[in-house]
């Protein structure tokens, strides 16, 4: 215990040893002070230049060596001082006091007691216990949530299966199949000569018939569309088959989409065109046209083709008829 009050002490010993008033009688603050007055600088304007607090100068100017934490950081200040003020340092720092070597401390070393951390636990298990606990319930409320999630059945799934329209469509299909085998039968056995090859021919149809018959038992949501769409290929292959003539006419040589409009903006014809296909607009113009695939179609207004790549954009055509 000795040892570190010496040491603590060793400081303030050595400033007295040194003392405040060496042979000459000048101290190592008034030889500083004399410095920067014969320079003509003010403590402040010092202070400031070596970016210090002015008391740590009036301190060192009035040998209060007491106000340093060390005498390292009082000789390092006052040789700051010497180098601002274009001074020799040597005869200050001779007068300040020596900073002495710096003595550790002896300790118990490895033979001191180990301080279990488990026990700072223990005493502050009150408080952590339950923030580690509420960590892990979080944690395994996440983990079941996503897991949740991911089995969960999707919204289609739900709906059964009777009710979407692709369960409906291949009995469909079946039944027109069924109801267009004995016209397509029909045709080659009339251009066969020999009535065998007819015969055989006539097979198929007659199975027809009857996978006909039994696709007829089917629900009557699947026959009914049967009809409507016998007649709307009928319709397609008159429009193929038919010229069509008039103010406007449009042909498509690919598939296609038109848009045409009337003055008021009304919508005069809009279909989407088959290759192959061609349309006229009725009623008198002026009509407002917009092609859809212009590179596919082909325009005659009043007998006379346009050229509709000089005004297409991005492949759409747009233009008026009047």
């Amino acid at each position: 215990m000795s040892e570190p009050m010496g040491a603590a002490g060793g400081i303030d010993h050595r400033m007295q040893d040194h003392g405040t008033e060496p042979a000459g009688g000048v101290t190592a603050g008034q030889l500083l002070r004399q410095l920067r007055e014969s320079a003509g600088v003010h403590v402040d304007v010092l202070a400031g230049t070596l970016k210090v607090p002015a008391n740590k100068l009036h301190a060192l100017e009035a040998d209060q060596y007491d106000a340093f934490p060390d005498a390292v950081f009082m000789r390092a200040l006052a040789s700051g001082v010497c180098r601002t003020l274009k001074a020799d340092a040597a005869p200050v720092l001779a007068l300040l006091p020596q900073s002495g070597p710096v003595q550790l401390v002896v300790d118990k070393g490895l033979n001191a007691s180990f301080k279990d951390p488990g026990h700072r636990f223990i005493k502050g298990g009150t408080l952590e216990r339950p923030k580690s606990r509420m960590m892990g319930v979080t944690v395994a409320a996440l983990l079941a949530a996503a897991v949740a999630i991911a089995f969960l059945p999707k919204g289609n799934d739900s709906l059964p299966v009777a009710s979407s329209p692709e369960a409906v469509t291949p009995p469909q299909r079946a039944l027109e199949a069924t109801q267009l085998d004995p016209v397509t039968a029909a045709v080659p056995s009339e251009s066969v000569a020999s009535g065998g090859q007819a015969t055989v021919r006539a097979e198929p149809s007659s199975a027809a018939v009857a996978s006909a018959a039994l696709a007829a038992s089917a629900p009557a949501a699947a026959v009914e569309p049967a009809p409507s769409h016998g007649v709307t290929n009928e319709a397609g292959v008159d429009a193929k088959g038919t010229e069509a003539s008039g103010v406007l006419v449009i042909r498509a040589r690919g598939e296609s989409w038109i848009q045409v409009r009337n003055a008021a903006g009304g919508v005069v014809l809009q279909k989407i065109l088959a290759a192959g296909e061609s349309v006229s607009a009725a009623g008198s113009p002026p009509w407002s046209v917009v092609i859809g695939k212009a590179d596919a179609t082909e325009v005659v207004v009043r007998g006379q083709p346009m050229d509709l790549n000089a005004i297409a954009r991005e492949n759409v055509a747009r233009f008026e008829v009047k």
